[in-house]
């Protein structure tokens, strides 16, 4: 079984054996196809997903929770020159900003559901969250394939770390930061 991980400017995730994955180069081509018998050619088996490279795969839907749309739609609330009122004793809180392309420093690491893995299963996850000025994930929301890997990956969305956010030389806090990660069984 493999995980995406991340590459600079990729955002897919994969693999317990911590193969590095660019989701943007061509998917990888399925070696099955080579002198296999007629008839099995590219053969899809049951419980894979196109995420995962395997040509033919159906593509894994995900099931959203309720409130992202909601979510997704409200945006930053920014303020200006920090967000607080210090002059009223109120607290500094740094401004938020819609996070993109945003890649952590220390990746996530799933634990493949020992379900998902009997039956064969692959699947595909979303984690929406917000990263903190100090670069932890927070507000942490999955929507998953299929419901087996929804508690891995919160698991692993709280272990998540990014580089404290900053733009134009303040700390913000980054909001609505969307990071897939696909579990594939190996080939």
């Amino acid at each position: 079984m493999r995980f995406f991980h991340p590459l600079p400017g990729a955002l897919l995730l994969a693999g317990l054996a911590a193969c590095a994955v660019d989701p943007y180069a061509p998917a990888p081509i399925d070696q099955r196809g080579v002198n296999a018998p007629v008839g099995q050619e590219m053969g899809v088996q049951p419980g894979q997903i196109a995420a995962c490279g395997h040509a033919g795969a159906p593509v894994a839907d995900l099931r959203y929770p309720d409130g992202w749309q909601a979510r997704l739609s409200q945006g930053p609330t920014m303020s200006s020159g920090g967000g607080g009122d210090e002059l009223l004793g109120g607290v500094s809180e740094p401004d938020a900003v819609v996070g993109t392309d945003v890649l952590p420093i220390v990746p996530p690491q799933p634990v493949y559901p020992a379900s998902a893995l009997d039956a064969g299963q692959e699947g595909r996850c979303e984690i929406l969250m917000d990263v903190s000025p100090a670069g932890a994930p927070q507000n942490i929301l999955t929507a998953c394939s299929a419901p087996q890997f929804n508690a891995p990956t919160y698991q692993a969305a709280t272990g998540l770390r990014f580089d404290p956010p900053r733009e134009g030389g303040r700390s913000v806090r980054l909001v609505n930061v969307v990071y897939p990660i696909s579990y594939c069984m190996d080939q």
